[in-house]
């Protein structure tokens, strides 16, 4: 029976839980928060699915009261960026872990990001950070059209956490790219740092911009005010997108026809529905479409050293860490 932690039972730690429901393995499951409230909600909406399962998931506060000896086939880490480190040290001093999943921003210290990827190699930890717009199918498929080329990638919206998704977009030029080079400029953001719905952490709005080395470029928008939905386009000599993600749907139009514009259908998936791919993935091939932990690393840290600048010539508080989650 495989085993399988998740650390943090918030939002995202629930929904990758009731993504494990629909794994075709029977599954040995631990939850792990110390929030009790946070534990209760997360059976509650693993409860909720109407599936039989054969699974056995334990609720805990804690790694320290899991006595276990066999390895760890899975770890999904879930938590805020300010404990990551910590519970990724933790971890690894008591069990023999197979793969970690990070959710992402990965770390607020830039160390940390150093020390972890040491601590990962010397304990032979496959690592991957959940950045998914990789493993959703219009978003993979178009791939071949922008390999190999110079494009540019535009994203507006509003109020939609600049920041924290930042990096989906980043990752996904990359993806497409194939490269994860590249310098941002952060000069065109709101001066305003906007305090976070969670508590000890700031966001941004504005404009962003960063330009990789072989001359693809990423624009990126957030508004301060008004309800825009997020559009995300990419475009090059080929090929141009639109991606409408509210409205469930892509334009989309090729030099090779003339560039008439074509409606697809393409509805973003749920995370409670991308993990049970991704853990069967994983399972069946011992590898996933994910980035892995060292390229994410040379992805996140670019940009949040320029946030970072940015916020320490924007504020009266001077951060010696990314104050982002």
């Amino acid at each position: 029976m495989k085993k399988i932690f998740i650390i943090g039972a918030g939002q995202l730690g629930s929904r990758h839980l009731q993504a494990l429901k629909y794994v075709r393995d029977v599954l040995d499951i631990y939850i792990i928060d110390p929030s009790k409230e946070s534990l209760n909600i997360a059976k509650e909406r693993y409860d909720s699915l109407e599936l039989t399962d054969n699974n056995n998931v334990t609720y805990t506060n804690s790694i320290v009261d899991i006595n276990i000896e066999s390895n760890i086939d899975l770890v999904i880490i879930a938590t805020s960026s300010n404990v990551r480190s910590f519970v990724t040290i933790e971890l690894l001093k008591k069990f023999t872990v197979s793969t970690i999943i990070f959710e992402k921003i990965l770390f607020q210290k830039k160390d940390d990001y150093f020390s972890i990827k040491k601590l990962l190699d010397t304990n032979n930890v496959k690592a991957y950070v959940n950045c998914p717009m990789r493993m959703m199918s219009f978003y993979k498929d178009i791939k071949p059209l922008f390999k190999g080329t110079k494009f540019k990638y535009l994203v507006s919206g509003s109020q939609f956490g600049l920041v924290t998704n930042l990096i989906h977009f980043l990752d996904h030029i990359s993806f497409l790219n194939e490269n994860s080079e590249y310098k941002a400029n952060a000069d065109f953001l709101d001066k305003e740092i906007i305090k976070s719905k969670r508590e000890g952490f700031y966001e941004l709005n504005g404009s962003f911009q960063v330009n990789f080395k072989n001359g693809t470029q990423g624009f990126f928008n957030c508004d301060s005010t008004g309800n825009a939905p997020i559009i995300v386009q990419a475009f090059n000599t080929k090929v141009h997108f639109i991606s409408m993600e509210s409205e469930g749907k892509v334009l989309i139009s090729k030099a090779q026809n003339d560039w008439k514009w074509e409606e697809i259908i393409f509805n973003i998936p749920f995370q409670s529905q991308l993990t049970t791919i991704l853990v069967e993935s994983l399972f069946d091939n011992n590898t996933c479409v994910l980035p892995t932990y060292e390229e994410s690393m040379k992805i996140h840290l670019p940009y949040l050293d320029s946030l970072l600048n940015f916020v320490n010539d924007n504020d009266e508080i001077k951060f010696d860490h990314y104050p982002f989650t």
